[in-house]
């Protein structure tokens, strides 16, 4: 009986309003502009109410607690939404995959969806407002970007969308990604089978330490342009004990340098035992068959970049 109220409850809130059906008006696979939001943790409790507050409602390694990670998880959450919202053509893909061996088959991407439901975030509510001194919205004439500080945002950033937005019915996961670098390729290619085609635009919500990561080496690992690609940084205050110079030196120590050495994640063994220890499951992603067009760049190892002329978005 429990399982029935609650399955009600769902379809009342969520199936009953035709705008966040998924595809509803074809909203989805009439999309040019992907939103990624790179996943960082899966969800080991059903307390989501305080999904933005407490580190036990994540699995996190002992070096993410006391970091303000359940803030920066959910205030990505509310970057992408936000994104999305201030564009219809915008489908919003949450990425990662089922990387946490003790918390069952349970997925990143999946667990960032769950909590935008919980919490009610399509709407462009923010789950910080309170504490924060405000009243739950944002002006809906300011742009993500400027509401998130520029480049960089202390908070949750963005603009409230209209209150019968469409993002829900526009967002989708990504449920193999390992680590950055397949957080880019792999929603690319969910881009692809939701649509049909290949983006025209990005737009990657992460952490602010790691912009030069997507920029300068995944961005160009993927020949993907510049100029067709926003970075939007969004960190938690301080107040919750994150500390960026400590998460910066954090970056260029276990992940930049890496990537240099090794653009696409095939040979160094640091990248490669980290894809092994996030894959417990032995999961296989099916993007070869799905996307065929990407399949040279999907088994492309380096360490040489890929030739421009070889990706699909190469001829766009």
């Amino acid at each position: 009986m429990p399982c029935i109220r609650a399955s009600s409850f769902y379809l009342t809130r969520f199936a009953v309003r035709p705008n966040r059906r998924q595809n509803d008006r074809s909203v989805a696979t009439r999309a040019t502009h992907l939103v990624v939001v790179a996943g960082h943790s899966v969800l080991v409790s059903g307390d989501l109410a305080n999904a933005g507050r407490s580190d036990s409602v994540w699995y996190l390694y002992d070096y993410q607690r006391h970091r303000g990670l359940p803030r920066a998880i959910v205030s990505h959450v509310q970057a992408g939404v936000r994104i999305a919202a201030e564009d219809e053509r915008a489908l919003l893909v949450f990425s990662g995959g089922e990387t946490r061996a003790l918390t069952g088959p349970n997925s990143e991407g999946g667990s960032y969806f769950r909590v935008a439901d919980a919490l009610d975030l399509w709407d462009g509510r923010d789950a910080f407002a309170k504490e924060d001194g405000g009243d739950g919205r944002r002006s809906e004439t300011t742009s993500a970007a400027a509401a998130a500080g520029g480049d960089e945002a202390d908070g949750d950033g963005g603009a409230t969308p209209p209150p019968r937005s469409t993002v829900r019915a526009r967002t989708v996961t990504e449920e193999y990604a390992t680590d950055s670098f397949e957080n880019l390729l792999f929603s690319i290619c969910r881009f692809r089978e939701i649509t049909g085609s290949y983006p025209r635009k990005i737009s990657l919500v992460s952490f602010s330490f790691k912009r030069l990561r997507f920029e300068t080496l995944h961005a160009e690992a993927l020949r993907w342009p510049l100029d067709r690609f926003d970075y939007v940084g969004v960190d938690p205050p301080a107040s919750t004990g994150f500390d960026l110079e400590e998460s910066s030196e954090g970056e260029r120590n276990n992940s930049l340098q890496p990537f240099r050495e090794d653009p696409y994640g095939c040979h160094t063994e640091v990248l490669q035992r980290k894809r092994r220890e996030r894959n417990p499951f032995a999961r296989k992603a099916p993007y070869e068959l799905t996307c065929p067009e990407m399949r040279e760049l999907l088994l492309w190892c380096g360490p040489e970049l890929i030739p421009e002329g070889n990706v699909p978005w190469s001829k766009m």
